[in-house]
């Protein structure tokens, strides 16, 4: 049966292969070249590049559909953010699950994100079903008994501070274990003054994480 319908090959048919396959190896690239040379000015306007500018100009909370409870928390986390620090130009954003928020967060794409505590903590751990993005190193900026906010190390310190004094009585400055308190925040809490911006850092109306 191994043979059933196999057709007798011509080795003269193939005699020009190689030469088939540069000619059309180079009519790709010709015409990749063409769609790059029209579309160059397009692809500058991608919806990827629109949304890192939107990044640098507002602070985006990230939530996520699959527990509707962070959207709600997010979205009065965002709205007091708004009233009492406005240069943050906080907003809330909703992803499908914590998968992607883990993505998003761990590359560097989103700042800040709304988990449950057992979210924090596996992802902190890179622990199920978290694995793929390993151990990650977490930081808290404030929290309820079930969701914490959360933040990589690189998040600034004024910034951090900021927000812990603009956040609703609704969140605590709690941390837990795998994501102890931003410094921002313990800085806050002793009563000590907004830090100075870094040297790198860019001014908070301008807002670029």
């Amino acid at each position: 049966m191994i043979g059933c319908g196999r057709q007798r090959l011509d080795p003269w048919a193939w005699a020009d292969r190689p030469a088939i396959v540069e000619r059309r190896a180079l009519l790709r690239l010709l015409v990749a070249a063409t769609v790059i040379g029209v579309m160059g000015p397009t692809m500058a306007h991608t919806p990827y590049r629109q949304w890192q500018v939107y990044r640098q100009k507002h602070l985006l909370i990230g939530t996520h559909k699959a527990d509707p409870l962070s959207y709600e928390i997010g979205r009065r986390i965002a709205a007091a953010l708004a009233e009492r620090l406005p240069e943050s130009r906080a907003r809330v954003t909703r992803g499908p699950d914590a998968h992607r928020l883990a993505s998003l967060l761990t590359t560097g794409q989103l700042d800040v994100v709304l988990l449950s505590v057992d979210e924090v903590e596996a992802l902190a751990r890179g622990a199920p079903p978290f694995e793929l993005y390993g151990r990650n190193r977490l930081l808290t900026l404030a929290g309820t008994q079930d969701h914490h906010l959360v933040v990589r190390p690189d998040f600034p310190v004024r910034h951090a501070w900021q927000i812990a004094a603009a956040l609703p009585p609704m969140l605590e400055p709690v941390g837990t274990r795998s994501a102890p308190l931003h410094p921002g925040v313990l800085s806050f809490l002793e009563g000590g003054a907004v830090p100075d911006p870094a040297p790198d850092e860019p001014l908070p109306a301008d807002h670029r994480h």
